[in-house]
């Protein structure tokens, strides 16, 4: 059996990894928009909270 393959999060400032879908989080999807304000994911690993 294969293991799924993983691509970042295609939110620009977030740093998480994903596997089926596109974003990690709704939230990610959401800010689709407005990629250059801080991610709002609230995955504890994610790099893209500046405040």
């Amino acid at each position: 059996m294969e293991t799924p393959k993983t691509h970042k999060c295609a939110h620009p400032i977030c740093s998480c990894m994903t596997t089926s879908e596109k974003y990690c989080s709704a939230q990610c999807e959401a800010m689709e928009k407005t990629p250059d304000i801080d991610c709002m994911c609230e995955h504890k690993g994610c790099k893209g909270q500046t405040h």
